[in-house]
């Protein structure tokens, strides 16, 4: 009787190892149970940065400027159309349309100045913001800027363009001078834009305006 027990055990021993053994790598049928090869999940990676890289490549195309514009202004109560070029400033993260009367250069570390030609009193100073700027210090400080020209402060209707959409406007004039400044915050720039204009002589502000509008920070 032991002598068949002993027979019995040796071979239910070895059918419980190899039953251990299939459950772990098949399902019976010699069929691996791992439904998700780790191939396909690889495959998705691929697919995911592939698309990254597509969209990156899109929005360094729609990126790109072209490099001339025509724009309209007026002046002395006349329309003037004529054809801007791209500029990029040396000395901030930003390209505008220049018109050809105007020049744009560097007048201190995070500001420039676009100055008409023949009368570089007559300018638009661009600085570009910071993104952590605090807005409502910023208002305060324009004010006081723009009382020193005039105690009394005008807001003047903001230009009809999606670019002064939300923008803060700000104008004071003395007997000579005609200062207006821009807060803007969009989706092409966040800028502080003051103009200065002579009042005896062409009021160039319209012209300003419209090269503003084409100002883009990186």
């Amino acid at each position: 009787m032991k002598n068949f027990l002993k027979w019995l055990t040796v071979p239910l021993a070895i059918f419980l190892l190899a039953a251990c053994g299939t459950s772990e790598t098949d399902n019976g049928n010699g069929e691996n149970n791992n439904s998700n090869p780790p191939n396909e999940e690889v495959d998705e990676d691929e697919d995911e940065n592939q698309n990254e890289n597509k969209d990156d490549s899109q929005k360094k195309e729609n990126e790109i400027r072209v490099m001339e514009e025509n724009l309209s202004y007026e002046i002395d109560g006349e329309t003037k159309e004529e054809t801007a070029f791209l500029k990029e400033s040396d000395n901030q993260a930003f390209s505008l349309h220049v018109l050809p009367d105007f020049t744009l250069t560097a007048e201190e570390p995070n500001k420039d100045i676009l100055h008409l030609n023949d009368q570089s009193e007559v300018f638009m100073r661009i600085e570009v913001l910071p993104e952590e700027v605090d807005m409502k210090q910023l208002e305060e400080n324009t004010m006081i800027q723009l009382q020193s020209v005039n105690e009394e402060v005008e807001h003047p209707s903001l230009p009809q363009d999606d670019f002064f959409k939300d923008a803060v406007m700000m104008e004071a004039s003395s007997e000579t001078d005609t200062v207006t400044a821009f807060i803007v915050h969009n989706d092409s720039a966040q800028v502080k834009l003051t103009l200065f204009n002579k009042n005896e002589d062409t009021n160039y502000k319209d012209a300003f305006i419209e090269m503003a509008k084409t100002i883009q920070t990186k």
